[in-house]
């Protein structure tokens, strides 16, 4: 979880607070879609808007998603309390929102996490890994020519 700046706070019944709330209904709402991301704004009139997003892991179900959505929601709020930025991550997903943009830009900081379970198919591993940094290569070269 990361609440990074507890200056930067929201008033109870504040314009920002309503759009978090619906920022955040309406990224719950979205929370079954198939590729596991949706970013969303509420609101219109800076400094009152809320951006946010989500994204779940490749391999967990829309319910899960959708569970783990709705969860975070919930407790971001009691985590980092009237905060108008945070990011808070879990095993399953990883909500973040702000009251300026934060879409194509990095989060900074942070917590990394990892599966301590043995993988029992080294090979297949070591396969899609070579798969995904290949990608990975390619589309980077291809935007250093741009």
């Amino acid at each position: 979880m990361d609440c990074p700046n507890t200056t930067n706070t929201y008033t109870p019944n504040s314009t920002y607070q309503t759009n978090l709330h619906t920022l955040f209904s309406v990224l719950s709402s979205n929370s079954t879609v198939p590729n596991g991301f949706y970013n969303f704004t509420a609101g219109s009139s800076p400094p009152n808007v809320a951006y946010g997003l989500f994204l779940c892991r490749g391999d967990v179900t829309p319910t899960v998603c959708k569970d783990c959505v709705a969860y975070a929601t919930v407790d971001v709020v009691e985590k980092c309390p009237r905060s108008k930025l945070a990011t808070i991550w879990y095993d399953r997903c990883m909500l973040r929102y702000s009251n300026a943009s934060i879409f194509s830009v990095p989060a900074t900081g942070g917590t990394f996490m990892w599966n301590v379970a043995n993988v029992t198919n080294v090979t297949r591993l070591n396969e899609v890994l070579g798969e995904v940094l290949i990608t990975c290569s390619f589309i980077l070269s291809r935007m250093m020519l741009v």
